[in-house]
């Protein structure tokens, strides 16, 4: 009998962590946490984006004239629907470089545009005109055609694009690393519109549009997920194996 009772002793276990794997399961599962909160604020971000997107699709068209010159677009405007007509200046012809669509490099492409304006003549406007596809040779930009004459063009008005900070700087040619209204402004010597406005439709529209603003929330979702998942297993991980025989 006394020697079962030790036999049954022995083989208990205990809760005996070791100090190293304590330390190094808080520091996994405070990184994964931190991670999966990043992608549930990336996609609160995308859902506020597309209801204020529906909002603006909701209301009412834009006329530029109600746009006072080199005023900023509020939340309230932003994504608005809006008509321009004028003429696409041929030589003020801009690449954005990194720009990915469905895991395809390319550029996005910027143009200036005279806007005719009851309110104020010549007023310039920084088009979106959607994406092109790179090419292999990235010494060689894309070959693309500008609508001569007047023309008329519709889409919605957008916010210029952050700078990342660790972006490289521009070299002052077609070719943009980043968006910066004030500096073409300077570049071209003449005030331009602090927007983007993207086309949707009309002459000018080039291959592929740009993707909605708040699409693919879900994905965030499902990344959140899966980092507070990496977190749950490790601390269950952490718990079973710091259980051990006496």
């Amino acid at each position: 009998m006394s020697s079962q009772l030790d036999s049954s002793t022995s083989q208990r276990r205990r809760f005996r962590p070791k100090l190293w794997a304590l330390v190094l399961t808080i520091v996994f599962v405070a990184i994964n946490v931190r991670l999966g909160n990043w992608q549930g604020e990336r996609a609160e971000y995308k859902i506020g984006q597309q209801a204020q997107l529906d909002a603006a699709l909701a209301a009412a068209p834009l006329k530029f004239d109600d746009l006072r010159p080199g005023a900023g677009i509020g939340v309230e405007l932003r994504y608005r629907s809006m008509s321009l007509t004028g003429t696409f200046v041929a030589d003020e012809l801009f690449y954005v470089d990194n720009r990915i669509v469905d895991a395809k490099a390319g550029y996005g492409l910027l143009q200036s545009f005279r806007v005719e304006s009851a309110s104020s003549p010549n007023r310039t406007v920084l088009v979106d005109r959607g994406w092109l596809r790179a090419s292999g040779n990235r010494a060689s930009l894309p070959v693309v055609d500008t609508p001569s004459g007047n023309v008329t063009i519709t889409g919605r008005i957008n916010t210029p694009p952050s700078r990342n900070p660790g972006t490289f700087d521009n070299d002052g040619g077609q070719r943009l690393n980043y968006v910066s209204v004030p500096e073409l402004s300077t570049r071209l010597a003449r005030p331009v519109e602090p927007l983007i406005f993207e086309q949707a439709s009309g002459p000018g529209l080039v291959e592929a549009a740009r993707p909605l603003p708040g699409a693919n929330f879900e994905k965030n979702r499902g990344y959140q997920l899966q980092w507070y998942a990496f977190a749950a297993m490790a601390i269950i991980t952490f718990l079973v194996l710091s259980f051990r025989k006496a």
